[in-house]
C-alpha cells in the first residue's frame, strides 16, 4: 500500500472520527471510485440490478463494481493493512448494492461516503484536511444489503470471471467501440488518474477490451498498484 503523506495522516483521522462516532454508519467508501461505478451501471430500469452498484467483500480485499451489460468497472480497496490491522473501510458482510442514478453527480469536495443505518448516503470532505459534511442522498428503497436471510436476495453478476487471464498485443482486426463509452471512460480517467492517461489490452476483436489508469488518493488505504479497471465488449461490425 502507499506510504502516507502529512496531509493522508491528518485526512486519515478525520476520516476515523467520522467512522468510528457515527454510531448508526454501517459502511465507509472512498467517495471517487464510488462515483466512477455509478457512470457505469445501466439506466435501463428493466435491467433491475444492473442499475447498482455493487460493493463486496473478496478475501483481503473489498471491491466496488458496477456493469450495464456491454461495459463493466470495478475498483478493488485493501482490507487490510501491511500491519495486519483493519483499513479504515467498511461494508456490511452480506455487501452492498447502492442506485446508482442519485450517486452520479459529481460532489466536487467530496473524498468520503458513508452510509447510515436510515438509508442516507454522506458525502464528507471540503478544502485542507477537513471532512466536513458536505450533502447527502437519500437512497429508502434503493439501497440493498443482502443477507443470508433474504429468501430472494438479489444476485449480481460474477464480474472477474469477465476479465480475460491473459492478453496479446500482436496485430489484428480493428476494434469498434461506442464513442459514448468511451467519452464517458475518458472523463472519469482526466478527472481521477494522476496523468491523465488509459492503458488498453485484449485477446481479439471478438473477446473484451479491458481500459485501466492509475487512481491516487490521500484519503484512507489503497493498494499501492491502484487503479480503475473498465471492461468493454467491442461492437461487432456487420459486413
Amino acid at each position: 500500500m502507499k506510504t502516507a503523506t502529512p496531509t493522508a495522516i491528518e485526512l486519515l483521522k478525520s476520516a476515523e472520527l467520522i467512522a468510528n462516532e457515527a454510531a448508526n454508519t454501517v459502511a465507509v467508501l472512498p467517495y471517487w471510485p464510488v462515483w466512477a461505478a455509478a457512470q457505469f451501471a445501466s439506466a435501463d430500469q428493466a435491467k433491475q440490478v444492473l442499475n447498482f452498484v455493487h460493493v463486496w467483500r473478496d478475501g483481503d480485499a473489498f471491491q466496488i463494481e458496477s456493469t450495464d451489460g456491454h461495459r463493466a468497472f470495478r475498483y478493488r480497496l485493501p482490507a487490510w493493512t501491511a500491519e495486519g490491522l483493519p483499513t479504515l473501510w467498511r461494508i456490511p458482510d452480506a455487501g452492498l448494492l447502492l442506485l446508482a442514478a442519485p450517486l452520479k453527480k459529481a460532489q466536487p469536495q467530496a473524498r468520503l461516503l458513508t452510509l447510515t443505518n436510515d438509508l442516507r448516503a454522506v458525502f464528507h470532505g471540503g478544502k485542507g484536511s477537513g471532512l466536513d459534511e458536505l450533502a447527502s442522498v437519500n437512497l429508502a428503497g434503493f439501497y440493498g444489503v443482502c443477507s443470508a436471510d433474504d429468501k430472494h436476495p438479489p444476485t449480481f453478476p460474477l464480474m472477474n470471471q469477465l476479465w480475460p487471464d491473459s492478453f496479446t498485443n500482436a496485430p489484428g482486426k480493428p476494434w469498434t467501440f461506442s464513442a459514448r463509452y468511451l467519452k464517458e471512460w475518458a472523463s472519469v480517467v482526466d478527472k481521477l488518474s494522476p496523468k491523465g492517461i488509459t492503458s488498453t489490452r485484449s485477446n481479439s476483436p471478438l473477446c473484451p477490451f479491458v481500459f485501466d489508469c492509475a487512481y491516487q488518493s490521500e484519503l484512507g488505504q489503497h493498494f499501492l498498484d491502484a487503479k480503475l479497471e473498465l471492461l468493454l465488449m467491442p461492437v461487432q461490425v456487420r459486413q
